[in-house]
């Protein structure tokens, strides 16, 4: 029986094996798709364009997964710097005014 660190690395590992064979068949598409179509017809620049944009996503997914894991995984390294992902929704304080504070 593993421990709850080993359940988690599995995890990672299994997400990250999943997440970055399906982006390799995606570049592997964009790529097959360069060779195929002229660079500037309209079919080209449809599904380049999609593709990409399904790369920058998973990227960005990985990115969130890297974090995420535990600090030991071995797939945390790859993502460690230049990290893109943005906050959350952070609203701003509102500001009070001092007023009466008693006495």
């Amino acid at each position: 029986m593993g421990t709850v660190k080993d359940i988690k690395n599995n995890y990672c590992d299994d997400v990250y094996t999943g997440l970055s064979a399906a982006k390799n068949v995606i570049v592997e598409m964009r790529n097959n798709l360069v060779s195929t179509y002229d660079t500037e017809s309209e079919m080209y620049k449809k599904y380049a364009r999609h593709l990409c944009e399904l790369v920058d996503q998973i990227d960005w997914k990985l990115q969130i997964l890297s974090h995420a894991c535990p600090y030991d995984w071995k797939g945390s390294s790859e993502y460690e710097e230049g990290v893109s992902v943005g906050p959350t929704g952070t609203a701003a304080m509102p500001e009070f005014s001092g007023g009466y504070v008693g006495g």
